[in-house]
């Protein structure tokens, strides 16, 4: 390693006072001055505040993602337990892509320029697609979530079941439970064309996704044995909780380049179901409704690691993300574990009037499934997981409890990044 004089410093602060700061942060290391992936605004940042605001520079590189084949993932006898242990597990990252989906690249161009479409319709006519009584849930949502403490403004959301339009006909628990029973809400006058490409694209990543979760059964099945076999890929199959979210981030306003502000498109949270599908984004330049490159290379998704490292994913073009979900968490018992995200916003000049659109596929439990870790498993060894959580992401272990059924958690999760209009 490069020797460092014992006085030299890093944007004012003394090396070894960050060295200090990382190992408390939970980093196992702290970068060469060289590579420095820490910045402070000055050298009297307290130090919640460093921990908080480790930004990546603008070299950032791409972390190495877990990459499965689909033809493997296809075949009943492969066994993936060492990738999704490298993904999922201790000291993974929290997300993995498939690759060689076949017919994937075509539906995902079919469905992402349709964000856009419904974005720039009048308000008027978006209102009538915004259904307060799911909470959200189905329908377009713009301002109504809460990250970090504040509306989020800066994207758009358009839900809706993916694979069924009425989850079910029983009117007691549409009313019980608006925001997964509620029928879909298509706008089947002012843009046809999106529900089937919704769907689509929707069920698609729905099947890869149960051969993730058969993957992840395997692995947690030979680390636990009380764990009950099959059940990640039994949830998700038997689930009509399923939600997609076709998103929209608007352009970033011209007077905006903050270029440490990592969440500056979504801010940082955890997923709370058991599996989300992610698609690699497309972006467009909203004058002329047109596709083009991401005019930032920092812009993007990025992850906060295990040790407290601020990292970059990419999801190649021709490849589908997933992420591992809180449920997931605590029904494996802590062997498979989720990560904070964000997504940071592109800036600079090549930035204006750029936006960016993707969809995501939440596939979680059904309302009444329960919330349990494996037997014998210490259930606060499962959920007490939180190294380095960024500022706004509630501990798992404040939001749960081994009695609730996921509808009750899903309730203590929203109430912490949802807000709802009077």
């Amino acid at each position: 390693s490069t020797q460092t004089e014992p006085n030299a410093e890093y944007m004012g602060i003394p090396l070894i006072q960050l060295k200090m700061l990382a190992r408390l942060a939970g980093l196992r290391r702290c970068p060469p001055v060289g590579s420095m992936s820490l910045r402070l605004n000055n050298a009297k940042t307290e130090f919640n505040t460093f921990a908080s605001q480790a930004c990546p520079t603008a070299a950032s590189q791409e972390a190495d993602v877990v990459v499965l084949d689909y033809d493997k993932l296809t075949t009943s006898s492969s066994s993936m337990s060492q990738q999704i242990e490298q993904a999922y597990g201790e000291d993974g990252l929290g997300i993995l892509v498939v690759r060689g989906i076949p017919n994937y690249s075509k539906l995902r161009e079919n469905l992402l320029p349709l964000a856009s479409k419904f974005a720039r319709l009048p308000d008027p006519v978006k209102e009538k697609y915004v259904h307060a009584k799911s909470f959200y849930s189905f329908g377009w949502s713009h301002g109504k979530e809460q990250f970090e403490g504040k509306p989020d403004l800066a994207k758009g959301s358009y839900y809706n079941n993916p694979q069924y339009d009425r989850p079910t006909e029983n009117t007691r628990l549409i009313e019980e439970f608006p925001e997964y029973c509620h029928p879909n809400i298509w706008p089947s006058q002012e843009l046809p064309q999106l529900e089937h490409a919704f769907k689509a694209l929707g069920q698609l990543m729905v099947q890869v996704g149960l051969l993730v979760a058969k993957q992840c059964d395997t692995y947690v099945e030979s680390r636990c044995s009380t764990y009950q076999k099959g059940r990640l890929e039994h949830t998700i199959a038997t689930s009509k909780a399923c939600k997609a979210r076709l998103l929209h981030y608007f352009p970033t306003p011209d007077a905006i380049d903050d270029s440490t502000d990592v969440s500056s498109w979504c801010g940082w949270h955890n997923d709370h179901g058991t599996l989300t599908g992610l698609t690699s984004a497309l972006y467009f330049r909203d004058s002329k409704d047109e596709m083009t490159s991401n005019p930032d290379p920092n812009s993007g998704l990025y992850v906060r690691s295990r040790w407290g490292d601020i990292v970059k994913i990419g999801i190649p073009a021709d490849c589908l993300g997933f992420q591992i979900g809180e449920s997931a968490q605590i029904h494996s018992g802590g062997f498979l574990q989720a990560t904070p995200h964000c997504v940071r916003a592109a800036i600079g000049p090549r930035s204006s009037g750029i936006s960016r659109n993707t969809f995501a596929v939440f596939m979680q439990p059904q309302w009444d499934e329960p919330m349990n870790v494996p037997k014998g498993v210490d259930a606060a060894n499962a959920v007490a997981r939180d190294r380095s959580l960024p500022p706004g992401v509630p501990k798992l272990a404040n939001r749960w409890k081994h009695t609730q059924d996921f509808a009750e958690f899903t309730k203590a999760t929203l109430e912490e990044y949802y807000q709802t209009a009077n």
